[in-house]
């Protein structure tokens, strides 16, 4: 395996693991801030209030993005594979 090649796999595994971890990582970051404007406004201070929303969301928005994440890691596989059989020879 050439130097290029291994750069090749490390600069597609950072891309999938980004584009796996975005969406939660985006919602989960949204709904914690739109908490803490609520416990500000409210000024309720109860971690729980922040923690079990977040837990929630992150939940559903795993559970509708499993094909897409089937998709993509699938296609990390294929490619990993390919470079796997180039390797190879």
């Amino acid at each position: 395996m050439t130097e290029a090649m291994l750069m090749e796999v490390m600069k597609l595994t950072i891309e999938t693991a980004a584009m796996l971890s975005a969406p939660i990582i985006g919602t989960v970051v949204i709904v914690g801030l739109i908490s803490q404007v609520l416990q500000s406004v409210t000024q309720m201070k109860d971690q729980a209030l922040s923690f079990v929303p977040k837990v929630l969301i992150a939940g559903i928005v795993f559970v509708l993005l499993i094909p897409w994440y089937i998709q993509i890691i699938q296609r990390y596989v294929e490619i990993i594979f390919g470079l796997i059989g180039r390797a190879a020879v």
